[in-house]
């Protein structure tokens, strides 16, 4: 292997602390298997950031190398003792039966509350898992009251759930991590040095489990691909206990050709970023659609409801479309129930729970407002706008392959598309949050350039970029040049 010379000194680093910023699609994994070979003697876990990479992984590091997920570790430990009582999530009306309410917004923060302690670092459940009060330092006396009932109701759910003889209420995959977090896991009894990837976007109770570690540690990531803040991640490439790491880039993308870079970098450049990425890929085209004929096409939305709705108009035209993560992992099965318990054709409902954790779909409209549950409400808006719902997924599955070789259509939400390529790539135009707008927060600002620049470094030939990022490389070119918006017209 020919390692350029921003790989070399990672490979050959001896550092006890090694920290890796890698750009799209600048050999990530190649440069840590190059890693790994040149250290054989150490015995060394790569900490992936979800089953599918741990699966690809096995196939490329060599023996030296335990390949696993944080949950894979925990489960073994704690995972297999509750394995009579697991469940992926827990919903509102799993809280609301534990703690013996129908008030639905109290519900709604109990559960809030306790996801966002199952990802953090801390051993308790406290008022700063509480969202909805963080921003206030001072609170009415009802407000006081309603927190403690808050956040003594979701110690109440947490101990029940913890609690092997009680299965009533099931425990989730995210909820024996924090089990095995909260005890303090030695790994140096098996392993020399950890691999920590995707480091910009791991929870706080894996990035704990890494920072107690006496081992060598390498965490590898870009700041740039944070995608999953909302969900209470955090940036470990420059958290506190990786101060003093030694430092490296890998700036050069293989992936794709100069032009793709440049959109890259533009919208690399509102976040301040100065150090640029190279597209030393084959040359690619960056145009406003993709051109008819393609033998492959792969549209990245930004929601889930965008997906559907784009799969709601594509399949009159019969394509074979492949879903990243499986048609299922878009809720289209629960849809399709949601529209049968509306129209009261409960025979026809095939999750009985749904029967049973609501009345009637009034009341699930009701919770779905008191709640702001995201999920229920763009169910609630699906059903509202396709009166023949059920006759257009039987067509959409009956379009549907389980190989992405066979198909002419992929489809993928933008947090699903991180880590994956493809040679024709268009965004489509439900990225309706201008991350460029006075009003929106640098936070959120942030993130929205962020899945930007995620979806526009997926495209290895030709990118099709939707009206948002037009606009924004139209801002960028005015900035630089201010004749130039009037010599467009």
């Amino acid at each position: 292997m020919q390692w350029t010379h921003e790989q070399s000194p990672i490979i050959q680093s001896e550092a006890p602390k090694l920290l890796i910023q890698a750009g799209a699609g600048s050999g990530k994994t190649t440069t840590l298997v190059g890693y790994a070979q040149h250290h054989s003697r150490l015995r060394i876990l790569y900490l992936c950031y979800n089953k599918s990479v741990e699966i690809a992984a096995r196939g490329r590091f060599p023996r030296n190398v335990v390949n696993k997920t944080a949950h894979s570790l925990a489960y073994a430990v704690y995972g297999t003792q509750f394995s009579h009582k697991q469940t992926n999530n827990l919903r509102l009306t799993d809280i609301a039966r534990a703690i013996d309410t129908q008030d639905w917004e109290l519900v709604r923060d109990v559960l809030t509350t306790l996801n966002n302690y199952m990802a953090s670092a801390d051993d308790l459940i406290e008022r700063c898992h509480f969202p909805r009060f963080r921003d206030r330092p001072m609170l009415t006396s009802a407000q006081e009251r309603y927190l403690k009932q808050a956040l003594a109701a979701a110690m109440g759910v947490w101990k029940r759930m913890t609690d092997l003889q009680d299965t009533a209420v099931q425990i989730t995959h995210d909820g024996y991590l924090k089990l095995y977090q909260l005890s303090k896991p030695d790994l140096s009894q098996r392993f020399d040095c950890v691999l920590l990837d995707e480091g910009q976007d791991v929870n706080p109770v894996i990035a704990d489990i890494v920072r107690i570690q006496s081992i060598r540690k390498v965490a590898v990531g870009d700041r740039h691909q944070q995608i999953y803040r909302f969900r209470g991640a955090e940036d470990a490439l420059n958290a506190s206990w990786m101060a003093g790491a030694e430092k490296h880039y890998l700036t050069q993308s293989f992936r794709f050709g100069p032009a793709v870079a440049h959109v890259a970098n533009i919208i690399l450049s509102y976040k301040g970023e100065t150090r640029k990425l190279q597209g030393l890929g084959e040359k690619t085209l960056v145009k406003k659609a993709l051109p008819a004929g393609l033998p492959h096409r792969t549209y990245i939305h930004r929601t889930v409801i965008g997906v559907i709705e784009n799969a709601l108009c594509l399949v009159t035209e019969k394509p074979k479309i492949y879903w990243v993560g499986g048609i299922d992992s878009y809720s289209v099965r629960d849809l399709e129930d949601l529209f049968y318990f509306s129209r009261q054709q409960r025979d026809l409902v095939q999750n009985k729970k749904l029967l049973r954790d609501y009345r009637d779909y009034a009341q699930y409209v009701e919770i779905a407002e008191v709640s702001q549950d995201s999920e229920m409400i763009r169910s609630i808006k699906i059903i509202n706008m396709y009166p023949d719902l059920p006759q257009r997924i039987l067509a959409l599955r009956s379009c549907t392959v389980d190989k992405e070789l066979d198909a002419s259509i992929t489809l993928t939400s933008a947090h699903k598309s991180k880590g994956l390529e493809w040679d024709f790539v268009g965004l489509f135009d439900d990225f309706t949050s201008d991350p460029l707008s006075p009003d929106i927060d640098q936070g959120r600002r942030d993130d929205e350039l962020n899945l930007l620049y995620v979806a526009v470094t997926r495209a290895m030939k030709i990118l099709a970029i939707n009206s948002l990022v037009l606009s924004i490389m139209e801002r960028y070119v005015d900035a630089l040049d201010p004749g130039a918006r009037q010599a467009r017209g």
